[in-house]
């Protein structure tokens, strides 16, 4: 079967194929389009097994393909999700016949990763707001990865909006993403993000959330917003 959305989770892996890139927490990983091509195929066929010469007709399309491309392809795929070729658990070989996806593989609606990348967010600002003045040692430490949680799942969130082209998404998460900045003292970064962004909106509307960004850079330039 194929598959019905660009992102699908497999495993612990979020994939989203329009941008070739997976990611697990806050490791990203992109793949080569080629290799991108294979897992999509396998990831139809979830625990199907899938010949090498069904592999190479429909994602090579060409009558001549060395089986030692295919390998490679395999083998970058099996780097890319940390898996090991003797223990899978992502993609199992069977011997002469071809591969096997044995992972779960979970299609998500259109807009999840987006959805996710803010729920991240949102769960790594909770964890930084539990830090207890009885226990501070171990509340710096969770705050510390709750906040890089956040940033990962919100400049996640800004760069598919980006690439869809839903510019009130990319304004929301982009202006969270700057005032998190602007809290730990990173304000030429968390302007330069904004700026641009904020720009883009000449409409002469000003809604909740482009009202919401102006006022952060406001507050970040000293009253001036370019």
């Amino acid at each position: 079967m194929a598959l019905s959305s660009d992102c699908f989770r497999l495993g612990d892996w979020l994939v989203d194929s329009s941008l070739s890139r997976m990611t697990n927490g806050d490791k990203a990983v992109h793949l080569e389009p080629r290799a991108m091509e294979v897992l999509i195929y396998l990831a139809g066929r979830p625990d199907e097994l899938v010949s090498k010469q069904d592999l190479i007709d429909h994602v090579w399309q060409v009558e001549v393909v060395a089986h030692g491309s295919l390998t490679g392809i395999i083998a970058q795929l099996r780097s890319a999700l940390c898996d090991d070729s003797k223990h899978s658990k992502y993609i199992e070989t069977i011997h002469t016949k071809g591969y096997r996806l044995i992972a779960d593989v979970v299609t998500l609606p259109a807009d999840s990763d987006l959805r996710e990348s803010r729920d991240s967010a949102d769960r790594g600002a909770f964890v930084s707001r539990q830090s207890k003045p009885t226990d501070l040692d171990a509340g710096l430490v969770e705050g510390s990865k709750g906040m890089a949680q956040a940033e990962a799942g919100l400049l996640h969130t800004i760069e598919v909006a980006r690439v869809r082209g839903t510019t009130y998404t990319e304004l929301r998460a982009a202006t969270r993403l700057a005032g998190l900045w602007k809290d730990q003292g990173r304000v030429d970064e968390a302007r330069t993000l904004l700026q641009p962004i904020v720009a883009r909106f000449t409409e002469g509307i000003d809604t909740l959330p482009l009202l919401e960004a102006k006022a952060l850079l406001w507050d970040m330039t000293g009253g001036t917003v370019e």
